[in-house]
């Protein structure tokens, strides 16, 4: 609303940095002329900024304020009234959250729980409330924290994470970095243990060595952004420079260090790969016995602590198979009814059974499990959900309006077998969902597998003969004007989905877009403004492109999908329609 002269002008209310489309109550707002522009608002029950940009004097003012049920006035602009209308009942949304397997949660807040494990948790959370996550790790402390691939505050012992649910459904993916230095404290209590008149009646080689090694070993231990293969690195060269002290020959208290620390590693077998574990007791009660004996030779000490420190450099940490797991899970809540038994469905239960597999070996390497977590991944994404018989009707009359002119004989003779293949199958009562799938896919090949016939030349019509190196007289020319009949084909995406269908919300769904006559080109994939599917750009292979979109808006939202190229105009796919 706007006043005349020098009075106070409101041109924009802001609340909370948005616009005041989400308020609870009514409020009035006056200036000092006694003007009264109304402005109808609802807020949401505590306290909220607003801010008012006006004209007051010629000069324009953006003015902050913090408003309750008890403020009154502020400058020019007075909040005359406000007033309890009641609230909005917004439904419960759905609520997930994932984190990695080292570390463990709990929460504090109002939530239906519908899913709780060591790394999913997934439960129905009103909008606005607020929830209190606190995150502690399992074994040593956080050394990297990340929500959704972005870095977030932590402390290495533990921290909260307070989350406020939006009117929306919502993923949060924690991310917990943790290094293991207990095997390293444990090298560096035995060699600070050493006496220090020890140490310098090393010879000069040795005495450097060992100082280093050990100052090395507590500069990494310090160093909270240490990472694991350093850490590795410096108790196993801390473990080499206590090897070479030189005690008395056939002293038996240089296997002391080694056996205290393979007795706290002793304890903790079951987080190391069963192959690595091998041989590790034999080689640690070796050495006690050699530890027990009054005088045992020196060539026995010598080989007591070359086997067990042999065993305790074999042990290998197990692979982090939280990610592997989250998507087995995911992959396992699909209906296999709601896709098309093709070859991609084939590859999808392959994939899955190996993943499956693969987590039920203690001693698959972390780089394995990686791998198939992606190509799990892929295979999820190739997935196509089955046609109706109303879409495959739809398809048929659209390729029925398809002008044939240009093709070759060939390509148009398969389109046409398709084509009428799909209207038997479209015509047949009893036809099952599979077969309704096979004709719609192989009709939609056979569209796509068109072939443009080539046009005849229409040679020389002058006289004589023309030798080879004529072509080159036009130099570069010609080449240009060769390149540019070649590339008379122009660039285009297919869709494996090009039918309208219904994605149920918090659903998940993956197109697979296939640029043709553009390698170099990357197609843009939009789904209206975002308020309806949510996408998240997946995996590249080859020219074919695959993008995941999330159902996130309400009931009877539609919106279209679009594939952009470069210098090109969109081009709608299909459209979905939330359920």
């Amino acid at each position: 609303n706007t006043t005349d002269g020098n009075y106070a002008a409101i041109r924009s209310v802001i609340v909370d940095g948005e616009d005041y489309g989400t308020m609870s109550f009514s409020i009035t707002f006056e200036n000092v002329f006694y003007r009264s522009p109304r402005m109808r608002m609802h807020l949401t029950e505590g306290e909220h900024t607003i801010t008012f940009s006006y004209n007051y004097g010629g000069n324009n003012y953006d003015q902050n304020m913090n408003i309750n049920r008890n403020n009154l006035a502020m400058d020019q602009l007075i909040l005359e009234n406000i007033r309890s209308e009641g609230s909005v009942t917004a439904e419960p949304q759905l609520l997930t959250v994932q984190w990695s397997g080292n570390a463990s949660m709990s929460v504090e807040g109002n939530a239906e729980a519908i899913i709780s494990t060591d790394a999913i948790y997934g439960a129905k959370v009103q909008p606005g409330e607020e929830l209190v996550f606190t995150f502690t790790p399992t074994k040593d402390g956080f050394s990297g924290a990340q929500l959704n691939g972005e870095d977030i505050p932590f402390e290495a012992d533990g921290f909260t994470y307070t989350f406020t649910m939006p009117n929306e459904g919502t993923t949060l993916r924690f991310t917990f970095t943790s290094v293991d230095k207990s095997i390293l404290g444990a090298v560096l209590e035995q060699a600070n243990a050493v006496p220090r008149d020890v140490i310098d009646g090393l010879v000069p080689e040795a005495k450097e060595f060992f100082e280093n090694a050990l100052e090395n070993a507590q500069t990494v231990y310090d160093n909270t952004n240490a990472t694991q293969e350093e850490v590795n690195e410096a108790w196993s060269d801390l473990l080499d420079a206590m090897h070479l002290l030189e005690f008395e020959a056939g002293d038996k208290e240089v296997l002391l260090p080694l056996i205290n620390i393979a007795e706290q590693l002793a304890e903790r077998l079951d987080e190391f790969k069963p192959g690595t574990t091998e041989g590790f007791e034999e080689a640690l009660n070796a050495a006690k016995d050699v530890y027990a004996e009054e005088n045992p030779l020196k060539a026995d000490v010598d080989e007591a602590y070359d086997n067990l420190q042999a065993a305790i450099e074999k042990l290998e940490f197990r692979a982090d198979m939280s990610e592997l797991q989250s998507l087995v899970d995911e992959a396992n809540t699909l209906d296999p009814d709601d896709y098309i038994q093709d070859e991609a469905f084939d590859t999808f239960k392959s994939v899955l059974a190996e993943a499956e597999e693969l987590l039920a070996n203690a001693n698959a390497d972390q780089a394995d499990v990686d791998a198939k977590a992606e190509a799990l991944t892929r295979a999820m994404a190739a997935l196509r959900k089955i046609p109706s018989k109303d879409e495959l009707n739809k398809l048929i009359a659209e390729m029925e309006q398809k002008d044939l002119d240009g093709y070759t004989d060939r390509s148009v003779a398969t389109f046409k077998a398709a084509l009428s293949v799909a209207k038997t199958v479209a015509a047949d009562a009893n036809a099952d969902e599979q077969a309704v799938a096979k004709a719609y896919t192989n009709l939609e090949a056979a569209a796509n597998n068109l072939v443009k016939a080539e046009k005849p030349s229409t040679g020389n019509s002058g006289k004589g003969s023309t030798s080879a190196n004529i072509g080159n007289a036009y130099g570069a020319a010609g080449v240009v004007s060769a390149a540019q009949g070649v590339t008379s084909q122009k660039a285009y995406v297919v869709s494996d989905t090009t039918v309208n269908f219904t994605l149920k919300r918090g659903s998940a769904y993956c197109f697979k877009m296939t640029v043709v006559n553009g390698n170099a080109m990357t197609p843009s994939f939009t789904v209206g403004n975002g308020d309806v599917l949510k996408t998240q750009f997946v995996a590249k292979i080859g020219n074919d492109y695959y993008y995941r979109v999330y159902a996130i808006g309400t009931p009877g939202q539609s919106t279209g999908v679009y594939t952009t190229l470069p210098g090109n105009a969109p081009v709608k796919h299909c459209a979905v329609t939330i359920g």
